[in-house]
């Protein structure tokens, strides 16, 4: 029976390690098989870089093998395909060839000019073999038997309570910092005139005339928003006694959250507050598939209201496809990026100012080697500062910077990651620990949304929001064991 492990946690394991589907093909072979198929296509790829026809159905067949690898291994070793990662694998899937399909809609928008399915079979198959790739290092990952318990972990000290008081603090002060900065740049101004609401995501840009520095205070507010909200909202399900308080809260950093237009970092905090719903409701699986598919479509129809004003002379069934089809870039942007870089390779060093452990306000390097910086000077618009840089998927970043060897290395280690958050969040289920669930949901959003969505764009708020958890956990934390399961059960 193919229940899901989220639902229904079972006893003497915390992770499920113990492969009892006879029905399911081996893993191994299927791995075997996959890695076979996986550096055979890039070959072909390679080959025929200027051959639509071959790279299509090739990239095709990649993302089905992608699926059915990642639903099998997780049959085989956690007796069910009904998880939050396998459903992400099939999400992803659906993503890169969506978007594949509809990227020659706004070709015109792009300065790709001649040949662009090529460049679109190109970006199309980059991503299937990073997808594939990460379906190996999520089987080679699932496949390691390990039974680390986490009744030990550092986190399940953590008084929810006093975490609850941490995070409102967090949300007043980002909320706050987040309309400061926006009043000081006249938004008052901004909201009588719709048509100008674009500008505000880009603080820098000529028409808004902010500093870098306005912009990292903005960034590091919605850092402390993503971070507080969901548990806030998680809080709220949980306990409805504190009900009242921390509705005004959400809302107050929703509004401030807004500000900005930044869609990734809205729709991340709204992932994380139905995935969290869904786990004090026991029935995570089946709400989330269900809530994905309304905040799906409601980011469709937003992207039509964000660029309706475009098309308002022209608002018929092509254009909302075509306005539509803007919200599903990353196929195209990589396009347009190989295109600009003409075989060029970054050698490196998008990865590299990542890992770099200054603020970019402090760091000359860094600001100028950042993908966002990269991309906007390759499509000349990096003196205005009116735009964020194009949406590149990890995948298509380690392309850019390594060919597809560092398209596959990249994807294979990230595949780990996804490993490690399905058991994390596994192992949650059996811990009677708010805080738990709420580490691994942020896991999750982070390396399964944000990552895969930005790459090393996504860096800095994946380190701040790491740093504020921890923060959070160690300030809050029990001073022993006992009292720490005693007092997650009162709350």
């Amino acid at each position: 029976m193919d229940h899901s492990v989220y639902d229904l946690p079972r006893t003497g394991s915390l992770v499920g390690y113990s492969p009892r589907q006879p029905n399911v093909a081996n893993p191994d072979l299927l791995a075997a098989i996959s890695a076979i198929g996986l550096f055979a296509a890039t070959y072909l790829a390679m080959l025929f870089d200027d051959a639509p026809f071959v790279m299509i159905p090739l990239a095709f067949c990649l993302l089905v093998a992608a699926v059915f690898l990642v639903r099998s291994v997780a049959l085989y070793y956690l007796e069910s395909a009904k998880l939050l990662c396998v459903l992400f694998f099939a999400l992803a899937a659906l993503h890169i060839f969506s978007g594949f399909l509809l990227a020659g809609l706004t070709t015109s928008h792009t300065s790709i000019r001649s040949n662009e399915d090529v460049y679109y079979a190109n970006s199309l198959m980059i991503n299937s073999v990073g997808l594939l790739a990460g379906a190996l290092g999520y089987a080679s990952s699932l496949r390691r038997r390990t039974r680390k318990s986490l009744h030990s972990s550092f986190f399940l000290l953590v008084n929810p309570a006093v975490a609850e008081v941490l995070f409102r603090l967090l949300t007043i002060a980002g909320a706050v910092l987040m309309f400061y900065v926006y009043y000081r740049l006249g938004f008052l101004d901004y909201l009588t005139v719709p048509a100008k609401w674009p500008f505000l995501r880009y603080i820098t840009s000529d028409a808004v005339r902010g500093s870098a520095t306005d912009e990292w205070f903005a960034n590091r507010a919605m850092d402390f928003l993503t971070v507080s909200l969901p548990f806030l909202v998680y809080r709220i399900v949980k306990n409805p006694g504190a009900r009242f308080f921390n509705v005004f809260l959400v809302t107050m950093g929703y509004a401030a959250l807004l500000l900005p237009l930044r869609r990734a970092n809205l729709l991340g905090v709204l992932f994380a507050s139905l995935i969290l719903t869904g786990i004090g409701r026991r029935d995570v699986y089946r709400l989330t598939l269900r809530w994905l598919t309304i905040v799906g479509s409601l980011y469709v129809f937003s992207q039509c209201l964000f660029l309706v004003s475009v098309l308002a002379n022209d608002f018929n069934p092509r254009a909302v496809l075509t306005v539509s089809s803007t919200a599903l870039p990353e196929v195209r942007d990589l396009a347009w990026t190989l295109n600009r870089l003409d075989g060029e390779q970054l050698n490196g060093v998008t990865f590299v100012q990542a890992l770099v452990p200054l603020p970019s306000i402090a760091s000359d390097w860094s600001a100028k080697h950042s993908l966002r910086a990269i991309s906007t000077k390759l499509i000349g618009v990096d003196q205005t500062g009116e735009s964020g840089g194009l949406r590149l998927t990890l995948m298509g970043e380690g392309f850019l910077n390594f060919g597809y060897l560092g398209a596959i290395a990249v994807s294979f280690v990230w595949g780990f990651g996804v490993a490690w958050c399905e058991r994390l969040l596994l192992a949650a289920q059996t811990m009677p620990s708010e805080f738990v669930n709420y580490v691994a949901v942020m896991c999750f959003i982070w390396l399964c949304f944000l990552v895969y969505l930005a790459g090393t764009q996504a860096a800095a708020s994946v380190k701040m929001g790491v740093i504020l958890l921890l923060v959070v956990a160690w300030v809050s934390r029990h001073r022993s064991h006992g009292s720490a399961v005693s007092a997650e059960a009162r709350a």
